[in-house]
């Protein structure tokens, strides 16, 4: 099929849905990714001491120190020291997270590693054996992914994700068979795609409801200010995306706050969309007319950081699966670190959007930060990213559990 041909085709299935990106992208293949894991060479992780190195620690950068990797983990043992790295006053910062991204290759992998990406959240897995193949992997990024999601029955999303017909969540159907089968088949937490057609709210609450019960947690796809709102009234713990279609109502926000609720906004998608690369638009939109602007996204993640209600730095990024929609792995999270400046927080802010805020929101207790007893995941920076945040991108090392990455990525 040739290429024009392709798009038209897909532009046609995709006419007037918001699915998110991943749902136009090529499933993994399980022998694909197991023969790409078979074909790396993994250095063995040796005790090192990086010497002279000023530390992040979350809202400041200190006096030159010495920070010690011992295994996959920072230690304060200062024996047996097997490497020493002069950091040549270098600022270390912890490992970067994108908490909603789409990887489904080993490439995306290694690219998001040379980025200095460490962990990411996939929202999304066609194929278990493959996403769950790319999960952990010594030196690699980490991914942590949600599988079988709640659809509804005639949704973008629900036309390419590949789900037998007892699988959709039509009104009426309990979701607790659908939750339960995804978390017995290894997904790390439950997404609910609220679209149009999506579940309803009494779905939405017993989902959000039962998810909780099992002591797991819960995500929602929302890129309308309609959907939007029946997810904060469930009160599910991330949102996923922000309304372009409108501004939110003070109460959506005040209830996100009162409650504790998290989002993970993916500024760049939506920039890219209104800037550089329209045909984004049409995978979010189809050829539909609305009052959708960028300017509605900033107000709307603007309004969410004054009110003071915690927001995760996330991509949506699929890499270049699609010639024609192209949204690169690893470099768009430092992207989303300036957008997150621009709507307001300050450079130290947006590192922990992208540190440990999503790992605490996702109750990652091990990483996000630089200290003795966590996963070191580490990189290090030429520049300093409190005067600019742009300075993410000058990257000189990264550790991902305690193995140096190779190829990191030049500015």
């Amino acid at each position: 099929m040739q290429l024009s041909r392709f798009a038209s085709v897909l532009l046609a299935l995709f006419h007037g849905s918001r699915a998110c990106l991943h749902d136009h992208v090529r499933a993994p293949q399980r022998r694909d990714v197991e023969e790409a894991l078979r074909k790396r060479d993994v250095p063995a992780a040796v005790k090192t001491a990086i010497k002279n190195v000023r530390v992040f620690d979350g809202y400041t950068i200190g006096e030159p120190q010495t920070i010690i990797i011992d295994g996959e983990y920072i230690t304060d043992c200062d024996e047996n020291i097997q490497h020493t790295i002069d950091g040549g006053n270098r600022i270390l910062i912890p490992g970067l997270i994108d908490a909603h991204s789409h990887v489904i290759t080993v490439e995306g992998l290694e690219n998001m590693t040379a980025y200095g990406v460490t962990t990411i959240f996939n929202m999304a897995c066609s194929d278990i054996e493959a996403c769950l193949a790319l999960k952990s992997n010594p030196g690699l990024t980490s991914v942590f992914t949600s599988l079988l999601p709640a659809l509804g029955p005639s949704g973008g999303n629900t036309k390419l994700n590949p789900v037998l017909p007892e699988q959709v969540m039509h009104p009426g159907t309990d979701p607790k068979a659908l939750v339960g089968y995804s978390f017995n088949n290894g997904s790390d937490y439950f997404k609910v795609v609220g679209e149009s057609d999506g579940p309803t709210q009494d779905q939405y609450n017993e989902t959000v409801k039962y998810t909780h019960s099992l002591g797991q947690f819960t995500v929602a796809h929302a890129a309308g200010a309609t959907p939007y709102a029946r997810a904060v009234k469930s009160h599910i713990d991330v949102i996923q995306h922000i309304p372009d279609d409108a501004l939110l109502c003070s109460s959506t926000v005040r209830s996100m706050k009162k409650h504790n609720l998290a989002a993970t906004p993916t500024i760049e998608i939506f920039r890219r969309a209104y800037t550089t690369q329209p045909e984004i638009g049409q995978f979010l939109r189809g050829n539909t007319t609305s009052n959708s602007t960028y300017e509605n996204v900033l107000a709307n993640v603007r309004s969410l950081y004054e009110a003071g209600v915690t927001i995760l730095a996330g991509t949506d990024a699929v890499g270049s699966t699609l010639p024609f929609v192209y949204i690169p792995f690893g470099d768009t999270l430092h992207q989303e670190l300036v957008n997150l400046v621009d709507i307001g927080m300050t450079p130290a802010e947006a590192l922990r959007a992208a540190t440990i805020v999503p790992a605490t929101v996702h109750r990652l207790n091990d990483r996000g930060a630089i200290r003795p007893g966590l996963r070191a995941d580490l990189v290090l920076l030429n520049s300093d990213p409190l005067v600019n945040i742009s300075n993410t991108r000058d990257i000189t090392k990264v550790w991902v559990g305690g193995i140096e990455y190779a190829n990191v990525a030049k500015p």
